[in-house]
């Protein structure tokens, strides 16, 4: 953390801009100055390189994944179109940054990396993914018993989400797969392929819902924060997002409207017409509630859940 320590709190200080994305105030950059800081770069093969640029008597250095520095006295801008265009909206820490390249850590918001060795599994494509579910299962049921609290928390269990959304989408495409040429046996195919799909769905849904609480508060506090700096007549900057997840697609609060039914007579009167009773009406309701409409007899619910 010697570069920040060393770059000093003034206002000239080279670091300013870093500190406020890194707290979610920053919404633009200009692509042809390299801003000081700690990023982390996704490439094309997807990998994850840290990055760090520095200032040293008034000219910028940049270090990308194990390279030698490089000076920027010339050449900024075709760095930031290469580099910085594509990781200035992924800050890390100065902590973090100098933990995965002088101590070999691992990013703290992914999963662990794969222990087991893939090489030679069955040929079999079920029991092949049944392996790879239950190396991890275990792992991640037992870091699911601790709450998430903080961001690094939620972007791990966003991003290891990701991971077995991957392997119940695979097992769902290999249960429609082997279905094709064996329509007459579909059931069959459906009990061996759905074990496997819903344990993966089971432990994706696990991960999102654990982060709900976390994003719930975080989103709760942004709210208060904003509403101080409203009442104090200070500039209310851009809300931050409640999200997380760093290896894909995010996840982020969504509000879930579900219909609690108060009057099952008026909304069976409603549905009338429908040829199914409680459980349909209940269905029906819930579909409407989703809309943002509550049939006559029921209110709306609303929750919060990661998704």
């Amino acid at each position: 953390m010697e570069m920040i320590d060393k770059a000093g709190t003034t206002e000239a200080d080279p670091f300013a801009w870093y500190r406020d994305n890194l707290a979610g105030k920053i919404e633009h950059l200009d692509l042809g100055h390299a801003p000081c800081g700690f990023f982390r770069l996704r490439t094309r093969e997807g990998d994850l390189l840290p990055v760090a640029v520095w200032q040293e008597q008034g000219v910028r250095w940049a270090k990308v994944g194990a390279n030698d520095p490089t000076c920027l006295a010339e050449g900024e801008q075709e760095f930031c179109e290469r580099v910085i265009a594509f990781c200035w909206r992924s800050p890390i820490t100065e902590a973090v940054y100098f933990a995965v390249t002088e101590e070999g850590a691992p990013w703290p918001d992914l999963p662990p990396e794969r222990t087991t060795d893939y090489a030679n599994m069955p040929s079999d494509p079920l029991e092949a993914l049944r392996i790879e579910l239950e190396g991890e299962r275990v792992e991640a049921e037992a870091w699911l018993a601790t709450p998430i609290s903080d961001q690094a928390g939620a972007d791990r269990a966003a991003n290891w989400a990701l991971r077995f959304a991957d392997m119940e989408k695979r097992a769902q495409e290999g249960r429609r797969t082997e279905k094709v040429p064996h329509e007459k046996a579909a059931k069959e195919v459906d009990a061996r392929w759905r074990p496997v799909q819903d344990a993966a769905g089971a432990l994706k849904a696990r991960l999102k819902d654990a982060q709900t609480p976390f994003l719930v508060e975080k989103r709760r506090r942004e709210a208060e924060e904003r509403a101080a700096a409203a009442q104090a007549g200070e500039a209310i900057r851009p809300a931050a997002s409640a999200a997380a997840g760093t290896a894909g697609r995010k996840t982020s609060l969504r509000v879930v409207r579900t219909a609690a039914i108060d009057d099952f007579d008026a909304a069976l009167m409603a549905l009338k017409d429908a040829p199914e009773i409680r459980e349909l009406v209940q269905r029906l309701a819930n579909r409407v509630a989703a809309a943002g409409t509550a049939l006559p007899g029921t209110r709306i619910v609303t929750t919060d859940k990661a998704a």
